[in-house]
C-alpha cells in the first residue's frame, strides 16, 4: 500500500505495509483446499479500520493466481452500497442472480430460479442498475408483479441440485457489514443462515464482532454472540497489526505530507518526546494513519512555515481522536498558551486545577494519562514544572502553540489579521544583509495597519527581539544597526503608542540595537555606533541609546556590572551625537520631528541652553515655524476615574516647557493675532488652544499640572 485513503483497500501484497499479505495467503489456500462440497460461513474479525477490506483484497488476489480450475467463482457483495433500500435480502439475492449465470454455463438457470426465490421470500424489487450492469438477467425481475406464491422448498432443491452439478466452488465475500444500522444486520444475517446450506458455496463475511453482536442484541433481543455462533462455522481473527508496522506507515506517509519543512524547525529529540507521549497511544490500527494523514494533508499546507510542525501534528491527533478535547482547548487560550503565573491567589489556583482536572476526567481512562503527558509538552503551563516569561522567546522562534500570538494561527488554520507570520519574519532576516533593504521593509510595514489599528512595524518591531540572540549573523549585525540608527525615528506612530505605560516605538527600535551591541566584541562597539550615528538621521533612537548607555554607567559605578561601553566612549558617542544634531538640525525635518521636545531637552544636556536657544527662536521667526514648533510640545494624558469605563484623553501644553526655548509671553501674545487673523491652521489649532488655556491659568496663579485645576 503505497498511498493510504479513507475507503479504498490495498489490493496487491506487495505494498503490504501491515504484514496482512501472508494471512491473506493461508486464508485463500484454506478456501480452496476444503474437502467437502457443503455450505461453509467464514468469518474475518477485526475492528473497524483494522484492514480486513484489505485482507479481502489480498484473498482475491491470491485466488486469482492458482490455476483456474481451482479457482472458484467470486460473487463479492458490499451490503453497504445497498444501505436504506427496502429489502437488503432481495439485494442479496439479486446479486447472486446477476454474477453467477455470467461465470458458467451450468449456472444458466440459477438467474431466474434465484430471481423467483427472491420474490417469493418478500416480493418484488427492481435492482436494475444496483449491481453496475453485471447481468442483463435483473432487469427479468422487472414487472413480475402478481405472480402466484411461490414453493420454496422446491425452489431451494432445484438451486441445490445445479450447484451439485456444476461442481464448481463459489466464494460469497460480503464486507462492511459492521456499516449497517442494527435492522440491516438482522436482515443480512437473515438471509445467509436461509442459505448457509447450499452446497458448494462458501461465504467469507468480513465486519466487527462486538458491532455486530450489539446489532442484533439491539434488534432482536437474543444474546449476539450465540446468534453468531449459529451462522458462522469458522471464525478467524484479524491479526492485529504491531506497533513497530504502524509507525513505519505513519512516519513514511507524515515524510511525504509535512517532508518540506524549513531547516531548523523539525526538533527531533521533541517529535520522539511528543509522539510517545500521546500520539502514539491515539494510533491502533490502519485506519487512524488514513484519518490523521488524510487531515493532515489538508490542514498543513495552509500553515506551512507558520507552526511548529511537531505541535501541528499533536494538534491535529486531538482534533481527528479526541474532538472534544480539541474543542476545549480551542476555547481556552488563556488556559494552554502563555507562561506560568507564579503570582496566583489560591483560589485562582484551585479554579485552574479545577479545569484541569475536569477536561481530563473527559478523556478515556485507556488513554488518559498519554493524554495529559501530551498536553503538558505541547502547553507547559499547564504541568508542574514553572516556566516564565523568559521562555516566551525562544516558544516564539519555534512557533510553539504554547506562544500566545502563534497560538490562534493552529486554530485558524492561518495567521490572524495583521499578525506577523514566520514567512514574514523570515523575509525581513533575510535582508539583513541589506542595511537600506533591511530599512526601507520596517519604514514600509509602517503604512500597514493591522486591524486594531497598530502598525506592522510595531509588531515585526517586537518580534525582532526575539532573533537578535541567534538569527541575526554576526556579519549581519552592523547592517542591522546602521539600518536602525537610520531610519528608527522613520518608524515613530502615535497610534503605535496605547497610553503612558506604552514603551513607544523609539524604544522597540532601541532594544534591539542595544542587544546586538553585546554580539559585538567590546573593542569593535564604539566605533559602530560612531560610525551609524554619524551616518544615520534617527536622532531620537540614538539619543535614547545614548542615555541607557550613559545610565548603565553611572549604575555600573556602585554595582561594578560589566558595561557594554566605558564612560569615554560614551562622551565621544555625544559629541558625535552633537554633530549630527548640528546638521540635521538646518533642514526642516528637524523642527517637524515628532519627538522634538525630547531632541531639544537632550541638546541642552549635552550642549548647552544658549545653542539650544538659537536655534529655537530663528525656528519661529516666521508663523509656521512658530506653528509647527508648538506642535512639537502637544502632549495627550490619559485617565480614569472610578467607576468610570471611559477612558479620558486630556491635551496638555504648559508654556513652562518651553520657558528654555523661546519668550513664551510673547509666544501667547502673537497666538492671539494670529488666532484673531483666522492664520492657524487646523493641524495647529490644538496645540495653539491649549498653550493659551494653560497661559491664562499661570497667569490667573494656577498651575497646569495639577489636575484639578486643569479640569475647572
Amino acid at each position: 500500500m503505497t498511498e493510504l485513503s479513507a475507503d479504498r483497500p490495498s489490493c496487491d501484497p506487495k505494498d503490504d505495509l501491515f504484514g496482512h499479505a501472508p494471512f491473506a495467503r493461508s486464508l485463500s489456500d484454506s478456501i480452496c483446499r476444503y474437502p467437502g462440497s457443503d455450505g461453509l460461513v467464514l468469518a474475518l474479525y477485526g475492528p473497524w479500520g483494522s484492514g480486513k477490506s484489505t485482507v479481502l483484497s489480498y484473498v482475491q488476489h491470491y485466488l486469482d493466481q492458482r490455476p483456474e480450475s481451482e479457482q472458484p467463482v467470486l460473487v463479492k457483495f458490499n451490503p453497504w452500497w445497498f444501505s436504506g433500500q427496502d429489502n437488503l435480502a432481495h439485494a442479496f439475492l439479486g446479486q447472486l442472480q446477476a454474477v453467477l449465470p455470467t461465470k458458467s454455463e451450468k449456472f444458466k438457470k440459477l438467474g431466474d430460479l434465484f430471481a423467483d426465490f427472491a420474490e417469493g421470500i418478500g416480493g418484488l424489487i427492481d435492482l436494475t442498475g444496483m449491481t453496475g450492469g453485471a447481468a442483463k438477467g435483473i432487469g427479468k425481475l422487472v414487472g413480475r408483479a402478481k405472480r402466484k406464491p411461490k414453493d420454496l422448498p422446491a425452489l431451494k432443491e432445484s438451486i441445490t441440485a445445479i450447484l451439485e452439478g456444476a461442481g464448481k466452488r463459489i466464494l460469497v465475500v460480503v464486507d462492511d457489514i459492521d456499516r449497517l444500522i442494527p435492522e440491516e444486520t438482522r436482515q443480512l444475517f437473515t438471509v445467509i443462515k436461509a442459505l448457509a446450506d447450499f452446497p458448494n458455496v462458501v461465504y467469507l463475511l468480513a465486519f466487527d464482532r462486538e458491532v455486530a453482536a450489539q446489532a442484533i442484541e439491539q434488534q432482536c433481543g437474543l444474546p449476539g454472540e450465540r446468534y453468531l455462533e449459529k451462522i458462522i462455522q469458522v471464525p478467524f481473527e484479524l491479526p492485529p497489526v504491531d506497533r513497530v508496522s504502524l509507525r513505519a506507515a505513519l512516519f513514511k506517509r507524515l515524510n511525504t505530507i509535512l517532508g518540506d519543512v524549513p531547516e531548523g524547525a523539525f526538533d527531533q529529540s521533541y517529535w520522539t518526546n511528543v509522539y510517545y507521549d500521546g500520539i502514539d497511544p491515539l494510533i491502533k490500527v490502519p485506519r487512524d494513519i488514513v484519518r490523521l494523514t488524510n487531515t493532515l494533508t489538508i490542514t498543513y499546507p495552509s500553515v506551512h512555515g507558520e507552526v511548529n510542525p511537531v505541535d501541528f501534528i499533536a494538534l491535529e491527533s486531538i482534533r481527528v481522536f479526541l474532538p472534544s478535547l480539541y474543542d476545549t482547548i480551542r476555547s481556552n487560550p488563556d488556559r494552554f498558551a502563555g507562561h506560568s503565573q507564579f503570582d496566583q491567589y489560591e483560589n485562582e489556583k484551585n479554579a485552574s486545577q479545577a479545569f484541569y482536572e475536569r477536561w481530563g476526567n473527559e478523556v478515556p481512562q485507556a488513554i488518559r494519562e498519554s493524554t495529559k503527558a501530551l498536553i503538558e509538552r505541547i502547553f507547559p503551563k499547564v504541568g508542574q514544572t514553572g516556566y516564565g516569561a523568559e521562555w516566551l522567546a525562544e516558544w516564539w522562534r519555534e512557533l510553539r502553540a504554547c506562544h500566545p500570538d502563534v497560538f490562534p494561527v493552529y486554530f485558524r488554520l492561518a495567521v490572524p489579521p495583521g499578525g506577523v507570520g514566520r514567512s514574514e519574519m523570515t523575509h525581513l532576516l533575510s535582508l539583513a544583509g541589506s542595511s537600506a533593504d533591511f530599512g526601507n521593509a520596517l519604514v514600509q510595514a509602517k503604512h500597514e495597519k493591522r486591524p486594531d489599528g497598530l502598525s506592522k512595524a510595531r509588531a515585526l518591531l517586537e518580534r525582532l527581539m526575539d532573533h537578535v540572540k541567534s538569527d541575526i549573523t554576526t556579519g549581519q549585525i552592523s547592517s542591522v544597526v546602521h539600518a536602525l540608527l537610520d531610519i528608527g525615528d522613520q518608524l515613530i506612530d502615535p497610534s503605535d503608542e496605547l497610553g503612558m505605560y506604552d514603551f513607544g516605538n523609539v524604544s522597540r527600535v532601541t532594544r534591539p540595537v542595544y542587544h546586538l551591541l553585546k554580539r559585538v566584541t567590546p573593542d569593535q562597539r564604539a566605533d559602530l555606533l560612531e560610525s551609524s550615528i554619524r551616518s544615520g538621521r534617527a536622532l531620537a533612537v540614538q539619543a535614547r541609546l545614548l542615555r541607557a548607555l550613559d545610565s548603565e554607567i553611572t549604575k555600573a559605578e556602585d554595582t561594578g556590572a560589566d558595561t557594554v561601553l566605558a564612560a569615554d566612549e560614551v562622551n565621544s558617542l555625544q559629541v558625535a551625537w552633537l554633530d549630527r544634531v548640528g546638521v540635521l538640525s538646518t533642514t526642516n525635518d528637524f523642527l517637524e520631528h515628532p519627538e522634538l521636545a525630547g531632541l531639544l531637552a537632550d541638546w541642552c544636556r549635552l550642549g548647552g541652553e544658549s545653542e539650544v536657544r538659537a536655534w529655537c527662536e530663528s525656528a519661529t521667526k516666521s508663523d509656521d515655524g512658530l506653528l509647527h514648533f508648538l506642535q512639537g510640545f502637544l502632549r495627550h494624558t490619559w485617565s480614569k476615574t472610578v467607576g468610570d469605563r471611559a477612558v479620558r484623553i486630556k491635551p496638555r501644553l504648559n508654556p513652562k516647557w518651553l520657558e528654555g526655548y523661546i519668550d513664551v509671553e510673547g509666544c501667547a501674545e502673537r497666538l492671539l493675532e494670529l488666532q484673531r487673523r483666522g492664520a492657524v491652521s487646523q493641524s495647529a489649532h490644538e496645540a495653539v488652544s491649549q498653550y493659551l488655556k494653560e497661559f491664562e491659568m499661570l497667569a490667573a496663579g494656577k498651575n497646569p499640572d495639577d489636575a484639578e485645576d486643569l479640569d475647572d
